[in-house]
């Protein structure tokens, strides 16, 4: 399905590379996981979801992934949540979608800018990681991904995650959001977002927790797509529980 590339220049010689699909508005946008890129199985489903709509749709490799500059280990997650922001000032008010990583991005992108998104979607959303990114590093500094490659985090990283206000994220986020974990996720305990659901105040949420489900959740994209879809978007309504 044909998109159009498109790079944006970011301070210090820093750029994003990223492609979009022309379309209605409110775009879908995409945030892939830690050690992907942002061409994927979600990423494409969802491609083809907005084509199927006429809505247009965003991805793009964050910074230290893919064809944006940075390497791993190198880029703080609070230069990721400045990135996300530069993108969706540039394409407007949008359906943001965030997967483990990603995911958490894209909720620290809500809270401090609920202007720009519409619907919020968390898939295992990496919840947890950061405040304790010190247990999941080696002496030396390296972090061991379970898919992808080993690389070295830089103090300066370390720092930042840990100074993130992952505590006071949920009673920040007031916008419609729906929570995706798998029961059996080995990544990312679904617990956490059990927790963080349960400490969101604002009511238009929904937790479906995927039975069977993995970290990646590539099998119920489709369905994703639709709840997400049907999230009312005019004013705070009552959530449901798990599903």
């Amino acid at each position: 399905m044909a998109t159009t590339a498109f790079r944006i220049e970011l301070d210090g010689g820093h750029y994003l590379v990223g492609d979009e699909r022309q379309g209605a508005r409110p775009n879908y946008v995409f945030l892939h996981g830690l050690a992907s890129v942002r061409a994927g199985e979600k990423s494409a489903s969802l491609l083809a979801h907005a084509a199927a709509r006429g809505q247009g749709f965003v991805r793009f490799d964050m910074r230290g992934h893919g064809e944006s500059s940075g390497q791993l280990g190198q880029v703080s997650v609070s230069e990721l949540i400045d990135d996300a922001e530069r993108v969706l000032a540039r394409s407007g008010p949008a359906n943001v979608i965030g997967s483990s990583l990603g995911g958490l991005v894209a909720a620290h992108l809500a809270a401090r800018r609920p202007d720009l998104v519409r619907r919020l979607a968390l898939l295992a959303p990496a919840f947890g990681l950061m405040p304790h990114i010190r247990e999941h590093i080696d002496a030396n500094d390296y972090m061991h991904t379970s898919e992808g490659p080993s690389f070295h985090v830089e103090p300066h990283v370390i720092e930042d995650a840990e100074r993130l206000d992952e505590r006071g994220l949920p009673q920040r986020l007031q916008v419609p959001t729906l929570l995706v974990h798998g029961t059996d996720d080995d990544i990312i305990p679904p617990q956490t977002s059990e927790r963080f659901f349960a400490a969101m105040p604002y009511p238009n949420k929904q937790l479906w927790l995927v039975p069977g489900g993995d970290h990646r959740l590539n099998t119920v994209a489709d369905e994703i797509w639709q709840r997400i879809d049907a999230l009312p978007t005019d004013g705070p309504q009552a959530g449901g529980g798990p599903a």
